[in-house]
């Protein structure tokens, strides 16, 4: 089996482990109220509908343009909350440290693309540069998740975190679009992350937000 598939199921297999985590935890917070099927069966098949037109039938056209692409990506960001919406108050429940547990797994992701960038399936100073970037998010949030679970006061920390969460995810994407669209095309597996992966760590991160906004209000 050729290392570019093997990276391809990795970033699935990677997809999966995070819906699972995002189950998890919705299960975790809302135990008078289960919402675990329900959440479940709505990421599900998310997933598999971002596997199907990206991964088998690839339904993005050769030769878009740069623009183009980062517009169809920023459309569908806000589309994919229509995915978040049916679960809003279940997840306006999760604390703050389980809300940033799942962001762990860009860990795993910047790994993989780093990977990618060594053995050439993505271009070199752009795979490590993304790598490195989705580490220090992972990292930054799952120590904080631990000083908050701890009864740390953490706000602004907590709004750093996720700013540069959400920035470091624009530079990505706008990276493969203005940067490697040329290189990569657009039947790259990277785009199997960039449309399920990188909306589920945004939307994670504004609910956070906004659940300080909430409460700092309240």
């Amino acid at each position: 089996m050729e290392l570019y598939t093997l990276t391809t199921l990795y970033i699935i297999a990677m997809e999966i482990f995070l819906t699972l985590t995002v189950v998890k935890v919705l299960q975790a917070s809302n135990r008078q109220n289960p919402v675990s099927m329900k959440a479940a069966l709505i990421f599900g098949s998310w997933l598999f509908a971002v596997i199907l037109l990206f991964g088998i039938i690839k339904v993005l056209p050769q030769g878009i343009s740069s623009l183009s692409l980062f517009a169809i990506v920023l459309i569908g960001v806000a589309l994919s909350g229509l995915f978040f919406y049916p679960l809003r108050n279940a997840f306006m429940n999760v604390p703050q440290e389980l809300l940033l547990l799942p962001q762990a797994f860009r860990m795993f992701f910047g790994a993989g693309f780093i990977v990618e960038a060594v053995y050439g399936i993505m271009p070199s100073d752009y795979g490590v540069m993304d790598g490195i970037l989705h580490i220090t998010t992972a990292f930054l949030a799952t120590t904080l998740a631990i000083y908050i679970a701890r009864g740390c006061s953490c706000t602004r920390s907590l709004i750093a975190v996720n700013l540069f969460g959400l920035l470091d995810i624009v530079v990505v994407a706008a990276g493969i679009a203005f940067m490697i669209l040329g290189q990569i095309g657009t039947e790259h597996n990277v785009f199997l992350a960039v449309f399920f992966a990188a909306p589920v760590f945004i939307w994670l991160h504004l609910i956070s937000l906004f659940k300080v906004y909430t409460e700092r209000h309240n």
